[in-house]
């Protein structure tokens, strides 16, 4: 694993951690200096198309990392490919050549696993499926998830793959006869019934599928929303799925059946949206504590509850928490760029534990870490002078981060107050603290919505600056 910030001198420091989610590293940057493990952006050279834009993780019991992406072209494979499908006139040199699109799996230091990329999976029966990016059955990464033997659930293109997450070899498949980009695929845990669906629904339907990815039937016969990931959670009343919306979101979509394999599921609510916003929901993830983390389309198109990470609570719908801040959308330059804690296209979480996050992002291309209440470790130039820069995000809900520099050692108090000028929160008491850039995270939930004004105190200098919360 990288740290991803170059600079001529660098000064490690650990940075204070206020309660709740805080980035603790980009374990990935597929941009970036983790091109090469992927041929993507910054590695275009002979046979590579870059590999890019990661559409799901998971962590297996093991620890290893895998990945799926959505975008690119991976190396050559000659000879004949064994379904044709697309001619991609740009990227194919000849009709006899097809470019793999690899499932990849890491390793807990970062390393490849001894059989990553996987470019072909073999199957019990002898046949076998090559990933590649030509295909009309697979070749373009749309989901992945763990079934409830910790196995890889990965959805790749028009067809649903079981991966043995402890060789890489594949179990099972499920290619509907209907071609088209599909939907992560998900496993009930409490009775072993699978659900995928497709992308954009049309007349479309969301598919219900035993243990071994075989049909048992419709879950749904259609779907109203363009979505790309699904949630199921089995209750003592019967099976509720969620669905998630995007392009003209309107939340996430509650779901109900009382006994799947023999009715329908219908619609029951719409939940997670705002009295100014609707909730354009991009991945659905569980949380350890049976929430939702819910990733959403870049702000440029859904507005204010866009490009962060959500925990939304399915019984109300209330939006707990925010994770991460929104990027800026990158030109195509900046792909090789970090956010270290910034999102532009959150595509799919997984916890390890309720303490640790791991999440990728469609847009910035990257892998990050997060953990809950943890001290922060960065490297950063010394700078020049002391300064206390604006709060981001602003307006905020209901975490922050507060960023200032010391150009020398001295001993830093920050502080918090409301309007009327009274304390609302210490985050640094007097603490003495060595040259360098600091990033502190402040989570206002337990305040009231209004303007709150922080301030910091160095060698006799003191500095303010106002910021926004808004539920």
């Amino acid at each position: 694993m990288r740290k991803l910030l170059t600079v001529v001198f660098v000064l490690a420091f650990v940075t204070f951690a206020w309660a709740g989610w805080n980035h603790v590293e980009t374990v990935f940057a597929f941009g970036d200096v983790d091109s090469v493990l992927v041929g993507g952006y910054g590695s275009y050279s002979g046979d590579w198309w870059g590999m890019n834009s990661p559409h799901g993780v998971v962590v297996d019991s093991e620890g290893k990392i895998w990945v799926t992406l959505h975008s690119g072209y991976g190396a050559d494979q000659s000879g004949s490919c064994e379904f044709w499908g697309y001619n991609h006139a740009a990227a194919i040199s000849a009709m006899d050549t097809c470019h793999w699109k690899p499932l990849y799996c890491f390793m807990p230091d970062g390393s490849p696993a001894s059989f990553s990329p996987i470019t072909m999976l073999s199957f019990p029966d002898g046949s076998t499926d090559t990933l590649y990016a030509e295909s009309i059955n697979n070749g373009s990464g749309k989901g992945i998830s763990l079934d409830m033997d910790g196995n890889i659930l990965l959805s790749s293109f028009s067809t649903v793959y079981r991966v043995n997450s402890a060789t890489g070899e594949g179990m099972n498949k499920f290619t509907p006869s209907i071609m088209g980009s599909i939907t992560e695929a998900v496993q009930d845990p409490e009775n072993g019934l699978v659900y995928v669906g497709y992308v954009v629904p049309g007349s479309k339907p969301l598919y219900l599928l035993d243990e071994e990815l075989a049909l048992i039937g419709n879950a749904i016969d259609t779907t109203t929303q363009i979505m790309r990931s699904i949630a199921v959670m089995s209750k003592s009343d019967g099976v509720h799925l969620y669905t998630g919306s995007t392009w003209n979101g309107v939340g996430v979509l509650h779901w109900f059946s009382a006994d799947p394999e023999f009715e329908a599921f219908t619609i029951v609510d719409t939940l997670g949206n705002s009295a100014d916003a609707m909730l354009w929901a991009e991945s659905l993830d569980w949380t350890p504590d049976g929430n939702l983390l819910v990733g959403t389309v870049t702000s440029t198109y859904a507005g204010a509850l866009g490009d962060v990470w959500w925990i939304m609570d399915t019984e109300t719908g209330e939006l707990l928490e925010q994770i991460g801040f929104a990027a800026p959308d990158p030109p195509v330059a900046s792909y090789v760029t970090p956010v270290p804690g910034g999102a532009n296209g959150p595509r799919g979480g997984f916890f390890t534990d309720e303490n640790t996050l791991y999440t990728v992002d469609f847009y910035l291309w990257t892998l990050d870490k997060w953990e809950q209440g943890a001290a922060v470790d960065e490297e950063v130039t010394v700078p020049r002078n002391f300064e206390l820069m604006q709060n981001y995000p602003n307006p905020f809900n209901p975490s922050t981060v507060i960023p200032f520099a010391i150009n020398k050692e001295g001993n830093v108090t920050m502080t918090v107050y409301n309007v009327l000028g009274e304390k609302v929160a210490t985050l640094i008491n007097n603490e003495k603290r060595a040259a360098g850039t600091y990033n502190v995270h402040f989570n206002a939930s337990k305040l009231a919505t209004g303007m709150y004004i922080y301030k910091v105190q160095f060698n006799g200098q003191e500095m303010s600056q106002k910021m926004l919360y808004v539920k």
